[in-house]
């Protein structure tokens, strides 16, 4: 990817959300419209906060975290007078519980939510290709990837090789933003196409499939853990190697 486009990708959060100042709206706006793979990125940023959104009514029917509905009573309650508001430190405090109180919701619905789950591990699997995928022709060996999410991220994952019958190459390992803290993602190629296996540890679901973004989500739950499978919506082309990567995660 280009220093430019690497950039510009980096501003599509504020993009979607319509939070970006004009002049920088304006450059993103002239850059997409001059760059087809940035294009297919934004779309997919601006699809997932559709979601989001149209999903927000849930909120309303969620229960909050324990304890923090009562720190933002007692919050509230302490200060008396329009001054003690404008301190810096009270601006900060409140920001704090307003970062807190939003990413609360968030992990709630998605984590009650498959259609917002797949959505969301969509999202990054296509962010993920297209800012991270290694050079042309290099891989990385299982024992490697393991070791990387141990030594750097502290998480103990199996992670199922490269296999020639199936045409499946492990490319890279990462860790992915999820609820209220960070997911494994191990990023493969099969006969050309981009898979997604993402691991949430310590959570179990009802196994599902669901289309989102054009891709397909397959999600089911073994040992304790949640995996999720990110193929194109027409697999039929990494069929064997999505179940390959089915059956070896654990």
């Amino acid at each position: 990817m280009k220093p430019n486009c690497r950039r510009i990708c980096d501003l599509l959060a504020q993009y979607a959300d319509g939070t970006l100042p004009d002049s920088q709206r304006g450059e993103v706006q002239r850059h997409l419209d001059a760059c087809p793979p940035c294009r297919v990125i934004a779309g997919k940023e601006c699809g997932a906060r559709q979601l989001l959104r149209a999903c927000a009514d849930r909120l309303r029917t969620e229960p909050l975290p324990p304890g923090l509905r009562t720190r933002c009573q007692a919050l509230a309650g302490e200060q008396t007078t329009t001054r003690a508001w404008l301190r810096p430190s009270m601006r900060f405090a409140i920001a704090a519980l307003l970062i807190l109180l939003v990413g609360a919701l968030l992990s709630i619905v998605t984590r009650q939510s498959d259609a917002l789950l797949a959505a969301q591990l969509t999202a990054d699997h296509i962010k993920c290709f297209g800012l991270f995928r290694p050079t042309e022709g290099k891989t990385l060996d299982a024992e490697q990837a393991q070791k990387l999410l141990s030594d750097r991220f502290g998480l103990d994952v199996h992670v199922p090789p490269s296999s020639g019958q199936e045409d499946l190459s492990l490319l890279n390992a990462r860790t992915c933003l999820y609820a209220d803290g960070r997911i494994p993602h191990l990023m493969y190629e099969a006969n050309g196409q981009d898979l997604s296996l993402f691991v949430l540890e310590g959570e179990t679901r009802a196994p599902a499939e669901l289309t989102a973004f054009g891709h397909h989500t397959r999600i089911w739950s073994r040992g304790g853990n949640t995996f999720v499978l990110i193929t194109p919506a027409a697999e039929e082309s990494v069929a064997d190697a999505a179940r390959y990567v089915a059956a070896e995660a654990h």
